[in-house]
């Protein structure tokens, strides 16, 4: 029984409609005005006293919406013990779902009957019980519902049974969204990103997180130990960056590298006036010689106006794009491709690639490409790289330059850092004496004494 009659509730842009269409007269957002009880809707959350109508017991401050769950079809109002005792749980629960849709009913009509089969056989029947001990089946429950402790319902996996069952959202399969109906741990990290998992300090992380969730924690860097936290799927989409030993290269420009290296494609990078006199004071990432053909990769700064050292720069970088281009075409370039690259991850410049012009150039196609080795190559230091090398008995700074394309002085630059590192031994003042005697028995030439020849 209803013993409060009235009550105070504030107007909002959400009951506006509803409260004037029951003939209340609408004054401002957030004001109060007095609505009889039957006039309230069935979700609000106003607190009203009620009457027990078995025991008599007086209920003060119940909301609204959990006072209607409890009233019967006799019309009556039960507090929960009476309800529990007298019908089971269960009847009050088949009543909720009378102005509502079952889980069940949900799948059916609006999955696939192979995909509603396969979700609702997943349904755990050894654990989804109430507290009454009553077996909750998917018609018991309404496809809105949350579940144990607003956590959802139980699930086993009937891929991996090992994997156990675990708590999943009804959520997670209404929303449509492929990647939230499997288990958590056939999609985590461990089974889809394997390549990843050496990032990571916490390894239970890899088992309870997705590649793609948002979620920062602490991660690694294999090659020099150091620690940073950083966003899943950042690392899933860019890779890892090292703050101490990473080499400061673009992950685009990396990203092409490794991919023309792949193709086995011979080319430059980092073209200026030392390389083509016309190229003036403007420099081009890449130049592929046997298709006459310049490559530039654009970040977000050559789309959108951005912070930090490009704020405000936007117009200038963009007309200095077209004279860039312009210059380049009226000195005999045939092919000059823009590579979109405000997006550092692996997916939006494949397709970058993939829409432009140099897949038709370069004759290959998506499937001849091992993008995940492209990715992770781009991932690695160049410093790394070059301490390899070095180690591996290539003691020359030109030789790795032609290797990696690279100027032979970024490569001593990356070899100083990597012997900071402990990656390799390189002594630059050495190398640079070992330099100069070469240059000087190269460019030494003999001398004969015409005079005094037999003395030769």
């Amino acid at each position: 029984m209803l013993l409060t009659k009235t009550v105070m509730v504030k107007w909002s842009s959400n009951n506006k409609k509803w409260y004037e269409n029951k003939g209340y007269v609408y004054s401002k957002i957030g004001e109060e005005f007095e609505v009889k009880i039957e006039d309230l809707t069935k979700g609000s959350n106003v607190l009203v006293d009620v009457k027990c109508d078995s025991c008599g017991e007086i209920l003060k401050n119940v909301r609204w919406s959990a006072y209607n769950r409890y009233v019967h079809e006799d019309g009556k109002y039960y507090c929960k013990k009476c309800a529990r005792e007298l019908f089971g749980r269960k009847s009050f629960r088949l009543k909720w779902l009378k102005n509502g849709k079952s889980f069940y009913q949900w799948c059916y009509d609006n999955l696939p009957k192979e995909l509603a089969d396969y979700i609702l056989s997943r349904w755990d029947e050894n654990l989804n019980i109430d507290e009454n001990g009553n077996i909750l089946t998917p018609k018991d429950v309404s496809y809105g519902s949350l579940g144990f402790n607003r956590k959802g319902y139980w699930f086993n996996c009937l891929d991996h049974p090992e994997h156990g069952s675990e708590l999943k959202s009804i959520n997670s399969f209404t929303s449509g969204k492929k990647g939230s109906i499997t288990c958590k741990q056939c999609n985590s990290i461990s089974n889809t990103h394997p390549h990843l998992i050496k990032y990571f300090v916490n390894k239970e992380d890899i088992k309870k997180y997705s590649a793609g969730v948002v979620v920062k924690t602490l991660m690694i860097c294999p090659d020099c130990g150091n620690e940073k936290e950083m966003y899943i799927n950042s690392l899933s989409a860019q890779g890892f960056s090292c703050n101490r030993c990473g080499d400061g290269v673009p992950y685009p420009e990396k990203f092409l590298s490794n991919l023309l290296g792949q193709l086995n494609i011979i080319f430059k990078t980092q073209l200026t006036k030392t390389t083509f006199k016309w190229c003036e004071k403007y420099k081009y990432d890449n130049y592929i010689d046997n298709i006459n053909c310049i490559i530039e990769t654009h970040g977000l700064q050559h789309y959108k106006e951005t912070t930090g050292r490009h704020w405000g720069k936007l117009s200038i970088t963009q007309e200095n794009d077209k004279n860039k281009e312009q210059l380049a075409k009226e000195n005999g370039i045939e092919n000059y491709i823009v590579l979109d690259c405000r997006h550092s991850e692996l997916e939006w410049i494949k397709n970058s690639i993939m829409t432009s012009k140099l897949p038709q150039l370069l004759n290959f196609k998506e499937k001849d490409i091992n993008w995940l080795n492209v990715h992770e190559a781009s991932c690695t230091s160049m410093i790394k790289i070059v301490s390899n090398l070095w180690t591996e008995g290539i003691k020359s700074t030109s030789k790795m330059a032609n290797i990696l394309k690279i100027h032979s002085a970024t490569v001593g630059k990356y070899l100083k850092k990597g012997t900071e590192l402990g990656w390799c031994d390189y002594d630059a003042e050495e190398e640079i004496k070992k330099n100069y005697i070469s240059m000087h028995k190269k460019n030494r030439k003999k001398v004969i004494c015409i005079n005094n020849w037999r003395d030769f």
